[in-house]
């Protein structure tokens, strides 16, 4: 979908609460069809089940909280929800050094390692976990220390009940290996990704900001404020993604069962009010950086909003920052 300028603009100087509305009630249509595929599955099942979400998108596409806030409504159906995060799953970082010595690398550091790669996962771990869970036993689930690089046994158990519902959410969550010799009773493959452009006009030429740039600006906002990271980092580190996305994730689409479009209307108006700030503060030969990625002049046609009034269930508070 497009959004263009004129029209969001027209709500934004006015009545950005109704454009507000307007894209959080597509978004809740689109839950409302990934429960009624859930609904549908389970409808005729008498028996004890554990059905399984994965859930995988590139960077900044809100996969963290669209995955909580399913969990959310399927335990108001009923579920026993219980979201993992396959970065728990992660091998030692010692194993994964020793993964790119024995693959022929020489990494340079300990950061200088390839997270992403479905190897860096202990997969027969999972595999080996969610077995035993459908077989009836409590799993006790693993718990990554980023700062060590190490994983330990965590707090949260897992006990098996009547109408199980396993949401896992990671880089490598749709890769077919994770889940081979298991046996779900229903498995839903999510990919989310916002996927609307937005187009204006500036100085007589028409302009336009795609999702990755969106994407771009979503993440360097959060880091902003969450990892107090500058915007010279963020910058620099988005080729980076960017390549890792192409060569992990992109790859990942042909599994998906339903694709979520986490794109909202209004939010071009705040991205703007918050990222162009933080350009100014820049230097020239950073700033020439960040245009290489997304161009001011992109943003120009659209009106600033500062404030959102979100509802509490919104994706979008993920890179909200008030």
């Amino acid at each position: 979908m497009f959004y263009n300028a004129r029209h969001v603009n027209k709500f934004a100087t006015g009545e950005i609460d109704e454009l507000v509305y307007f894209a959080e009630a597509r978004h809740q249509l689109q839950f409302e069809m990934l429960l009624n595929e859930i609904h549908v599955a389970d409808i005729n099942c008498h028996e004890s089940i554990t059905d399984l979400v994965l859930v995988t998108g590139p960077s900044s596409s809100g996969k963290t909280t669209f995955s909580k806030l399913l969990a959310e409504k399927l335990t108001m159906d009923g579920y026993n929800c219980t979201f993992i995060s396959l970065d728990n799953y992660y091998h030692s970082r010692e194993y994964i050094m020793q993964l790119a010595i024995a693959a022929g690398k020489e990494p340079k550091d300990k950061m200088d390692l390839d997270f992403e790669t479905i190897d860096a996962f202990d997969v027969e771990r999972f595999k080996s976990d969610m077995n035993r869970f459908m077989a009836g036993e409590q799993v006790r689930m693993p718990k990554y220390d980023f700062n060590t690089g190490e994983s330990h046994e965590g707090d949260v158990v897992l006990t098996p009940t009547e109408k199980d519902m396993i949401i896992v959410e990671g880089i490598q969550s749709l890769n077919p290996k994770l889940i081979e010799g298991t046996d779900f009773h229903r498995v839903f493959r999510v990919y989310i990704c916002p996927f609307d452009y937005y187009q204006g006009s500036y100085h007589g030429e028409s302009v336009s900001v795609n999702p990755k740039q969106i994407r771009f600006m979503r993440r360097a906002i959060r880091d902003s404020v969450h990892r107090n990271s500058p915007l010279s980092l963020s910058i620099s580190m988005w080729s980076s993604v960017r390549e890792g996305e192409e060569k992990y994730i992109k790859p990942m689409k042909q599994y998906a069962d339903f694709f979520f479009n986490s794109s909202f209307e209004y939010e071009i108006c705040y991205l703007k009010h918050k990222i162009l700030p933080m350009y100014e503060e820049l230097d020239d030969e950073w700033k020439l950086k960040f245009t290489r990625i997304i161009s001011p002049d992109c943003l120009y046609p659209f009106a600033s909003v500062s404030k959102l009034e979100l509802p509490k269930d919104s994706i979008f508070r993920e890179f909200y920052m008030e």
